[in-house]
């Protein structure tokens, strides 16, 4: 392309087009990349989390209009189905023993938030609890889904080096989950019948937490250094051996 072309684009676009035009030749350059990979995804998450606050916004414009079929059809749900199905089978980690481990760690992780949670909503139970009783059961559910993908974990024979440091990992985020979950109960801001717009509150909150926890899995890998050097993790009946030297993260 010569000054004449640019002069031609530019009599033709102006220069708001000129310059997205060179933005998608710049994206079509680099598509194939591991760069653009990694960008796509931060995009990915900046979308979730911007989603995520315009749903917060909207729950408190509308207050008490939650209703039953707002909690069992929550975005949560739909969430994990995702990320089960197209974002955990595609992470890489710095091994491929690392990879399986952990891509079954995140499975089992997202598969007890599921089943406890849908569990708990169709006990309906929580309809008919006083504050202090809801925010019991919803510690409660709290402590059930962690026991479970932990021991799920472990009968799974993921490492009890993983497990304990995805739980590290984890510490201060479920401290605040369960601050915010005490506000929501204690909070008359988030009365409504049923208890449904405390439920909706809090499951928002879980969904928060679940893309927090998948994101940090890489930096845990990364963090165990040498300590897995020739552990054996087998799936579908193939097995993997974690290297005597794990190549370094750049």
């Amino acid at each position: 392309m010569d000054l004449k072309d640019i002069s031609a684009l530019l009599d033709k676009y102006g220069i708001k087009g000129i310059i997205f035009l060179f933005l998608i030749l710049s994206i079509i350059s680099a598509f194939n990349t591991n760069w653009f990979s990694k960008l796509l995804g931060k995009v990915s998450d900046i979308f979730v989390n911007k989603f995520m606050k315009n749903k917060v916004k909207n729950i408190k414009n509308t207050n008490n209009t939650i209703s039953e079929s707002n909690i069992i059809n929550h975005d949560i749900f739909n969430y994990i189905d995702f990320w089960l199905y197209s974002k955990v089978p595609t992470i890489q980690f710095s091994t491929e023993y690392r990879t399986v481990v952990f891509r079954k760690y995140l499975s089992l992780y997202l598969k007890s938030f599921k089943t406890k949670t849908i569990e708990f909503i169709n006990e309906k139970e929580y309809q008919e609890m006083d504050e202090s009783k809801l925010l019991k059961a919803l510690l409660d559910l709290i402590n059930d889904i962690i026991y479970d993908y932990e021991t799920e974990s472990l009968n799974s024979n993921i490492p009890k080096i993983i497990v304990d440091k995805m739980k590290a990992k984890n510490t201060d985020t479920i401290s605040l989950t369960i601050d915010l979950i005490e506000g929501i109960c204690n909070s008359r801001f988030n009365d409504s019948e049923n208890n449904l717009l405390k439920i909706y509150s809090v499951l928002n909150i879980l969904l928060s937490i679940l893309e927090s926890t998948i994101s940090n899995s890489e930096n845990v890998c990364n963090s165990i250094n040498g300590n897995l050097k020739g552990f054996i993790f087998t799936v579908n009946g193939k097995m993997y051996v974690e290297p005597n030297e794990t190549p370094k993260i750049l």
